[in-house]
């Protein structure tokens, strides 16, 4: 985007004038005025489009005379067409809007003065900002859905894929890595409601609000919201203006979405260990390091993670700005930008993840032979002696860790478990034997066998998981439909906008 540093010679646009008889300070260009003016790649769509709406509902009030109406849409249909890369903006006029009023008035001369007509500053890049921010809203929840259908295809391959569990990182119970992986998919659909709630936020239309309190100007509210291609209006003039809260709602949902897929991405830069060794990577997803040849980085999942912190701290950042008194422009021009492009930067992090989950490959051979060791199986041997001796499961609990014990000393794999050792322990805790059936002991020592008895809802069993696989397959595709059908209208909504803005442009 093309940039002049140079002030202007004297004040003749509304970034100075009028009021202020002195061009803007060399100090203020270079900060401020250079900031409000960072973001115009973003906001210049929007910005164009809250244009067009404004001017149609202002001749469509009859505020605008017809004389000059085909002019001015001709040349806001003109300034509209120039790239954004092109755009002359220019600090020394102090941001965006001002930058394009001076080319617009270039073109028209007084004719562009009409498009102030009954709107702030703030309505118009306001809207242009919310502009920004719903269209991402959609990019994020169509590649989230994606990789969340990713994770289920691989969920459903891997049902019977046996693992061990874990707290603490400690071997907890066996498990699928099914039913592991479905961990992170659920949180996913949530993420995908909050996205779609914010979505509906910030498809609310704040044009024609005025300044505080509305405008004395018969603005059709209503129609500019359909213009814009908004679903609501945000009601009350002064509130549609600021609304600090909304955009700390969807930072909070970023990064919600953000931790969610990072616990997943901590996890497997684990398992990618030598140590562990759960899993793999394809070569195209690492990093080489550059003075150790042995090295195989998993660099995209660290930056992952270094996001979701950096995600974190925009969060607190995001309350930090609108927490001060109403009607300041805190809560907006350090967000203009900052939002769309957190956006931008976590759909493009869940992108990267989904290929790495396209990408990853399971040990299963080691992780099948991990998901006996370190006992997981422990819990389930107490529960057979609570519910077959019918003694209560503290004490259960008592006997078994005195056969963990021992195993551990004796190096005796927990597959390997005897009676002669069940009553061993037993005799030591309450004095008796116990009369624990072959068969029972040997399948609640069985990791397969222990998956198979999770039937409760949510539990690791096949017939459980591939119900909460059709489930959230069903959910993911409804969000997903959803998406599309806001983006058609969104999309359908400007077309409208841009044939109207032609036709009175040729009137």
């Amino acid at each position: 985007m093309s940039e002049t540093a140079t002030p202007s010679s004297s004040p003749e646009y509304f970034g100075q004038g009028g009021r202020l008889e002195a061009s803007a300070a060399e100090a203020l260009i270079a900060s401020a005025y250079r900031h409000d003016c960072a973001d115009a790649d973003i906001l210049l769509p929007g910005l164009h489009d809250a244009d067009l709406a404004h001017a149609i509902a202002l001749i469509e009030a009859g505020v605008i005379p017809s004389a000059v109406a085909k002019s001015l849409m001709r040349g806001l249909i003109e300034v509209g067409n120039i790239p954004t890369k092109d755009f002359p903006v220019r600090p020394e006029l102090g941001d965006v809007y001002n930058s394009k009023e001076a080319v617009l008035k270039a073109k028209l001369g007084d004719v562009a003065g009409w498009i102030h007509a009954g709107r702030a500053r703030r309505e118009a890049v306001n809207i242009a900002y919310l502009l920004a921010v719903r269209s991402r809203v959609l990019s994020l929840m169509d590649a989230h859905g994606s990789m969340a259908l990713a994770a289920l295809n691989t969920a459903e391959e891997n049902i019977h894929t046996l693992m061990p569990d874990f707290t603490y990182l400690q071997h907890a119970h066996p498990t699928s890595f099914g039913h592991y992986l479905l961990t992170f998919v659920y949180p996913i659909l949530r993420d995908m409601e909050r996205l779609q709630h914010a979505f509906g936020v910030f498809n609310a239309s704040v044009a024609g609000s005025g300044s505080v309190n509305g405008s004395r100007l018969p603005i059709d509210r209503a129609r500019l919201s359909e213009l814009l291609g908004c679903d609501s209006v945000a009601t009350h003039t002064r509130d549609a203006m600021w609304q600090p809260d909304i955009p700390i709602e969807l930072m909070a949902a970023i990064t919600a979405l953000l931790v969610n897929i990072d616990r997943l991405a901590e996890e497997l830069q684990i398992w990618f260990t030598a140590e562990f060794d759960f899993a793999g990577f394809s070569d195209d997803l690492a990093r080489a390091s550059i003075i150790m040849p042995q090295k195989k980085n998993p660099y995209g999942l660290a930056y992952i993670r270094g996001l979701t912190g950096s995600m974190l701290g925009k969060t607190a950042s995001f309350a930090a700005v609108g927490k001060t008194y109403s009607g300041n422009p805190d809560s907006r021009v350090f967000i203009y930008g900052e939002l769309p492009r957190a956006l931008d930067r976590t759909t493009e992090a869940v992108v990267l993840f989904h290929s790495m989950l396209r990408g990853l490959t399971l040990n299963k051979d080691v992780m099948d032979r991990r998901a006996s060791e370190g006992f997981p199986q422990a819990t389930d041997l107490a529960e057979l002696i609570m519910t077959h001796c019918k003694l209560d499961y503290r004490t259960a609990h008592q006997i078994v860790g005195k056969i963990v014990r021992s195993t551990l000393e004796k190096r005796i794999p927990s597959m390997h478990v005897t009676r002669e050792m069940v009553n061993e322990a037993a005799v030591q805790v309450t004095g008796t034997p116990l009369d624990l059936p072959a068969e029972q002991l040997a399948d609640a020592l069985d990791p397969m066998k222990i998956v198979q008895s999770r039937q409760g809802v949510g539990g690791a069993a096949p017939e459980r998981m591939a119900e909460m696989i059709v489930e959230c397959r069903n959910r993911i595709a409804a969000d997903l439909s959803w998406a599309g059908a806001a983006r058609a209208r969104l999309t359908k909504s400007r077309d409208a906008l841009l044939a109207h803005a032609a036709q009175l442009a040729s009137l």
